[in-house]
């Protein structure tokens, strides 16, 4: 059970750093081709949202297991709080405070970063 939750987790991980690339690529499109494109970004955005929940779950799950580093348990947790910020900056501010709202593209890739450090962890830490 262990081996197939943390192949679940890598899997996973691997993917939100391929969706979170394509979220970039989708508000190019938006901004430079056409405005259609921002639906599909909102959507593969709230995808994204969900499967850092899930991550979140398995890291923890795993880290308790000693399946990941704890660190890595830590570190989906941030990436949840990071989609939370996502979602608030275009909802809370596009409108009133636009400054605010641009940060969402910065955030973006605070997302990227996080993503990457939880998809390259290879190895199970020692015991801890």
């Amino acid at each position: 059970m262990w081996r197939a939750a943390r192949l679940g987790y890598r899997i996973l991980a691997g993917l939100f750093v391929a969706g979170a690339v394509v979220q970039f690529f989708l508000a190019g499109l938006g901004v430079f081709g056409t405005g259609a494109a921002f639906g599909v970004h909102a959507t593969v955005g709230t995808i994204l949202a969900y499967a850092s929940i899930v991550l979140l779950v398995l890291a923890g799950v795993l880290a308790l297991g000693g399946g990941v580093a704890r660190r890595s348990a830590g570190l989906a947790a941030l990436l949840v709080v990071l989609m939370v910020v996502q979602y608030a900056l275009v909802e809370l501010f596009s409108g009133a405070v636009p400054a605010l709202a641009a940060l969402h593209p910065v955030n973006g890739l605070l997302v990227l970063g996080a993503a990457l450090l939880l998809a390259l962890e290879r190895r199970p830490p020692p015991s801890q």
